[in-house]
């Protein structure tokens, strides 16, 4: 994939938001791990998806109007049996949508030490600007986020880390395994490098990202474009 062409062709195209699927399969690229995934358009090529992968699976909705997957039930997690993968296809393909409907056939992730989030927004006034906190459902609520402009070093991204009030949950706390510093740092560099190189990332949404006592790997992903410019 030549990330640059894959992205002007999408924003020639009008297509602003990356599915979860084109997300992951950029974040792969660039060397950040996700689940293994296949996509599926009907039901036997779920099953055959299913069956490459192993159980247990993980099937999402992938459809461009389909955002929130988690508020629309665009998720079932934790599939062990042909059954459930059976009947998780017929309710994911009766959730409503105006675009095409695929199924995203996912490895199930271990239970992580923590969930994180890795983000970027634009700036009007400085550019991209990175950000990381605490993930899963809890990060609008804790709202224990770090914030810094692109590019960053690796000094910066051990700042990020360290400045989140969650940092003993990192940490080791109360005995628990301490997460891999290291690979929350590569990460963070990773992104950086992107979305200073490639000018038309508007807006990133990592979450939730596992971490574990060795590596990392992103649950979902969301990529946002900028829109065409037609000024010009």
């Amino acid at each position: 994939m030549n990330i640059a062409e894959e992205l002007k062709t999408k924003v020639e195209s009008g297509q602003t938001v990356l599915t979860e699927f084109e997300s992951k399969e950029l974040l792969e690229e660039i060397g950040i791990q996700v689940p293994s995934q296949k996509l599926a358009t009907s039901k036997e090529e779920t099953i055959a998806a299913v069956e490459e992968i192993g159980f247990p699976i993980v099937m999402k909705l992938m459809a461009e109007d389909v955002v929130h997957k988690s508020d629309t039930g665009a998720v079932k997690l934790n599939l062990k049996t042909k059954e459930e993968v059976d009947n998780a296809y017929d309710e994911l393909m009766k959730i409503p949508s105006q675009k095409e409907k695929k199924i995203s056939v996912q490895k199930m992730a271990k239970e992580p030490i923590t969930e994180l989030i890795i983000g970027m927004t634009t700036d009007p006034q400085f550019g991209p600007a990175l950000m990381f906190g605490i993930g899963g459902i809890l990060v609008e609520l804790l709202e224990d986020v770090s914030f810094r402009i692109a590019p960053i070093t690796e000094y910066d991204a051990k700042e990020m880390i360290h400045e989140i009030k969650g940092f003993p949950i990192l940490d080791g706390y109360r005995g628990k395994p301490k997460a891999d510093i290291n690979a929350i740092v590569e990460t963070l560099m990773k992104i950086s490098d992107l979305v200073t190189k490639h000018e038309n990332i508007n807006e990133m949404d990592l979450n939730p990202v596992f971490i574990y006592e060795k590596g990392l790997i992103c649950v979902d992903a969301r990529i946002i474009l900028k829109e065409k410019d037609t000024t010009s």
